[in-house]
């Protein structure tokens, strides 16, 4: 299948939510607070104990929505996370040994990196996509913009300390998609206000 067409989950609304916490209860608590402010993309860090369940739990209630697995770094997490129903992978790093256990599994992996020769080098060995963390150390959207005519023809996903201030300034800059974690309010009236807000500023970008 074509890198394109394994990343039409990401139409819509193209915004990532990260679910990463120390306790898979308060994870699956974060995701449906997530989901109900209007999230329809997720990822679950395999950092969290007892990811795998998490993901599976998440699957069967949700199944409106695209979850993915986040923070692979070895072949055993990421069979891991195929097993446990994973929509897509992603990597805190340029694991390109990875992609042939996403690609027997037929899952879109996203390759972490930073510089243009890790993004080059991600999109090179058959990565669908390109997460770039993290992104605000670096300079956000101006490092983002900075990368384009490196890297025009690959789709990149920056990710790493985005506020809501940093959104429609990143989808400008040319990214994809936006990975949110740390920056996203427990509050669901609040979220919702903001993920509405944030809709109608990508539709208006067209």
């Amino acid at each position: 299948m074509p890198k394109l067409q394994q990343l039409e989950f990401l139409q819509g609304l193209p915004l990532i939510a990260v679910v990463r916490t120390a306790d898979p209860a308060e994870a699956i608590a974060r995701a449906q607070v997530y989901i109900e402010a209007g999230f329809s993309c997720l990822e679950v860090a395999w950092t969290i104990p007892d990811a795998a369940l998490v993901l599976r739990q998440l699957r069967q209630a949700y199944p409106n929505c695209t979850l993915g697995a986040a923070s692979l770094s070895n072949p055993q997490m990421v069979e891991s996370a195929v097993a446990a129903g994973a929509q897509f992978l992603v990597t805190p790093h340029t694991a390109t040994e990875l992609i042939p256990i996403a690609q027997r599994a037929n899952l879109p992996l996203i390759l972490g990196a930073l510089t243009p020769t890790e993004i080059l080098h991600a999109w090179q060995a058959k990565a669908v996509a390109v997460k770039v963390f993290p992104i605000m150390a670096v300079g956000g959207a101006s490092y983002l913009r900075a990368l384009r005519p490196l890297c025009a023809e690959i789709p990149l996903i920056p990710c790493g300390g985005i506020g809501w201030e940093d959104v429609v300034p990143l989808w400008r800059a040319g990214a994809i998609a936006i990975g949110m974690g740390s920056q996203l309010s427990s509050d669901v009236t609040l979220l919702k206000q903001q993920v509405a807000q944030a809709r109608q500023a990508y539709q208006g970008l067209g």
